[in-house]
């Protein structure tokens, strides 16, 4: 009787718990912003309170302004060194850290002004990459979690300030925590086995039973920003060896932002050159993007070093076949679904001939020789990769940080 009242007044103080949420960037249909969404819907059917601060009025803000969630919108900066792209970003980068981690320091005082007296339990940062949060929790007096969603060095080229070792000694820090998307990720930050870190992947959707059955058609699909970290340009080399051998070509659709302009016009004079141009064709940002999946002969998957990447377990849920290079949280969530299920759930290739072959085979083979890699696929996400295990995971975390 005793063991059931404690869990009770647990559950119900849960239902009071007010977190605070710190945005690094608002973009809408970034990966992190949608995993953050997901995860911030199911955690206020579980009670939780938030509030939210971020640096503008851009993108998602309309979004949780509809979901009529305390917001706190006060300009601040990623905890990392400025870009150096050109001789005057070589002039202006001491001026841009002393200006960043100004307003910086102005931010946080107004979060905590802001905040105080709100009897806010928790602060988590959607990511590894901004300190804000962290310090603002060090005001508050009350515990901070890192959602730590990228590598920051090996997937975005980011280097922390001052140094990564201070960035380790705030996740060392007392009442400091981390919640990692992928095992890979948690083993770079030198965080396995620590206590105050989780593994918890990102949700999808939620679980579904049966398996989208659309009827394919020929073209090979890229989804996410066209930008150099994401292998789109080695993804273009091996399409371009593969239109070579081609008898039939099929046309590579690629939908997503450009936010780098020289590299996109970088990747388009690629195309004039090779004259190859007519076989790729851009669509920018789409709101349809899973009907593109669906209908898909196969997404691809390129990027050298991807924290987890949603592009393919969403594919997944579309029945679509999967093409992915092989390291980084692209392999994890392969070698997830191989342990899983027994076999491969999708096509692995670690070099750029692995991939030309791979854009043949799956070009010129009747699509159900892949039915049994799709249907593993679909059967893996539903088990690892849904909003209902995400939610329950940091909910969890949550229960276990706040009542230890």
């Amino acid at each position: 009787m005793m063991m059931e009242k404690c869990h009770y007044l647990i559950a119900l103080r849960m239902k009071q718990t007010k977190v605070l949420y710190i945005l690094h960037q608002t973009i809408l249909m970034g990966g992190g912003t949608k995993s953050f969404l997901i995860m911030l819907k199911g955690l206020m059917e579980k009670g939780i309170q938030p509030i939210v601060a971020m640096p503008n009025r851009d993108g998602v803000y309309a979004t949780i302004e509809t979901m009529q969630i305390p917001t706190i919108v006060v300009p601040y900066f990623d905890h990392t060194y400025p870009w150096v792209h050109s001789a005057k970003d070589v002039i202006l980068f001491i001026p841009r850290i002393i200006r960043h981690r100004t307003m910086n320091w102005i931010a946080v005082r107004k979060i905590a002004k802001a905040v105080s007296g709100m009897g806010v339990s928790l602060v988590h940062t959607n990511v590894s990459v901004c300190a804000v949060g962290y310090v603002v929790s060090r005001k508050l007096g009350v515990p901070h979690i890192y959602h730590i969603r990228e590598y920051a060095d090996l997937d975005h080229g980011l280097h922390f300030f001052p140094t990564r070792r201070s960035y380790l000694r705030q996740l060392a820090a007392p009442c400091s925590y981390n919640i990692c998307i992928t095992k890979d990720i948690q083993r770079h930050f030198q965080q396995t086995g620590h206590a105050a870190s989780r593994v918890i992947y990102n949700g999808i959707q939620a679980a579904v039973h049966d398996m989208p059955t659309s009827p394919k058609e020929h073209f090979f699909l890229y989804a996410g920003r066209v930008i150099a970290s994401k292998g789109v340009m080695e993804m273009t080399e091996a399409y371009h060896a593969y239109l070579q051998q081609a008898q039939v070509p099929i046309p590579l659709y690629i939908i997503g932002e450009q936010p780098d302009k020289v590299f996109y016009e970088r990747l388009t004079a690629y195309l004039h050159q090779h004259h190859i141009e007519q076989y790729v064709k851009f669509f920018g940002q789409r709101s349809d993007i899973q009907d593109f999946m669906a209908r898909a002969l196969a997404i691809i998957i390129p990027s050298p070093k991807e924290g987890f990447g949603r592009c393919m377990p969403e594919a997944m849920f579309c029945g679509c076949l999967a093409i992915g290079h092989n390291t980084g949280g692209t392999r994890e969530q392969l070698d997830n679904g191989l342990e899983l299920t027994g076999g491969e759930i999708a096509l692995r290739y670690d070099t750029n001939e692995q991939l030309t072959h791979l854009l043949h085979e799956v070009g010129t083979r009747p699509t159900n020789d892949y039915t049994s890699y799709v249907q593993r696929a679909f059967y893996a996400v539903n088990q690892l990769y849904t909003t209902e295990s995400n939610v329950e995971g940091v909910y969890d975390f949550y229960r276990q940080i706040i009542h230890q």
